[in-house]
């Protein structure tokens, strides 16, 4: 049955899902936009009909997302995705100077239809995963490691000879070198 008390009007249901977005990065973002829409109409052919070529890389294009200083853009075929690449780095000065508090470094491109994206959660997932295996296999040799070296005190301390002294003059086994150095390089490089 109909039940007026359930009812929500349609300012409400707007107000609500849009509280969590702040007014000021709203603005920047439309600030964003129409600063892209300018930079590509300033854009002209060297063609005698005098065509504005940036009307048309606007209308087969749209700006999808930017994560680290990096824009992406999607078009809708290869041949304006070349042309985007020939305006860059006329495009990036053009953004700069319209919107200098935005950070963008680089113009990622992708062709409309693919699922491209600045960031892929699966690839996160599928990169977090192996290196849990890694840690796993690593760990594991560790305890072998550990639990030989413990048999071997044992044995050494059965025979009257002072534990500590012989695991200090003893050589790391290789392959615990190996996994170490490999930890080391990793700890080393900058990953991000």
């Amino acid at each position: 049955m109909f039940n007026e008390d359930n009812l929500i009007s349609a300012q409400e249901m707007i107000m609500t899902a849009f509280t969590n977005i702040e007014r000021a990065e709203v603005e920047k973002n439309n600030k964003l936009l129409k600063t892209w829409r300018f930079t590509l109409e300033s854009i002209r052919s060297n063609a005698k009909n005098g065509e504005n070529l940036g009307i048309n890389l606007y209308s087969h294009s749209r700006v999808i997302d930017l994560k680290n200083g990096i824009l992406l853009i999607e078009a809708d075929h290869p041949a304006w995705i070349q042309t985007f690449r020939i305006y860059q780095k006329y495009i990036l000065n053009g953004l700069k100077r319209g919107v200098p508090d935005v950070k963008i470094s680089s113009l990622a491109f992708r062709l409309r239809g693919s699922n491209v994206e600045l960031h892929s959660q699966m690839k996160e997932e599928k990169i977090r995963s192996n290196i849990e295996e890694r840690i796993q296999k690593e760990e594991k040799v560790i305890q072998e490691f550990d639990e030989k070296n413990k048999n071997l005190e044992n044995s050494q301390s059965q025979d009257g000879e002072n534990s500590k002294n012989s695991t200090q003059n003893k050589e790391i086994p290789q392959n615990l070198r190996q996994i170490l150095d490999r930890l080391k390089a990793d700890i080393l490089t900058d990953s991000k």
